[in-house]
C-alpha cells in the first residue's frame, strides 16, 4: 500500500479558525478582502450536461434570457451557509461519501 500524498490544507484547521476579519495582533486593523474569490471546480461532463439543462430550464420558467451555472452555485452556497436543513444533509453526504 502507497502513502497517501499529503493534502496542501488543514481543513480541520482552517474550519477552526475564526475567519470574521478581526484584527490581527498587533496592526490594529483587520484584513478586508475587496475583490472576489475565484474558486475552480471539476464536474463530470454528465453532472455538468445536467446542471446546464436545470439552468436553460430555469431560464425558460423564469423568462430570462439566461441562467449562469455560475450564479445558480453562488446561491445554493449562501443556502448552505444559512439553510441549517441543507447543510445537514450536504454533511450526511459528505460522510457518506467520503474519500478516504
Amino acid at each position: 500500500m502507497t502513502a497517501r500524498p499529503r493534502r496542501r490544507t488543514d481543513y480541520a484547521a482552517a474550519a477552526a479558525r475564526d475567519d470574521t476579519n478581526t484584527p490581527k495582533p498587533g496592526t490594529g486593523k483587520g484584513i478586508i478582502r475587496s475583490t472576489p474569490v475565484r474558486v475552480t471546480l471539476d464536474l463530470t461532463p454528465t453532472l455538468h450536461r445536467r446542471l446546464k439543462r436545470w439552468c436553460n430550464g430555469a431560464a425558460v420558467d423564469l423568462d430570462l434570457p439566461a441562467v449562469p451555472l455560475a450564479r445558480v452555485l453562488r446561491i445554493l452556497g449562501d443556502e448552505l451557509l444559512t439553510n441549517e436543513a441543507l447543510a445537514s444533509r450536504v454533511r450526511d453526504q459528505l460522510l457518506a461519501n467520503r474519500e478516504d
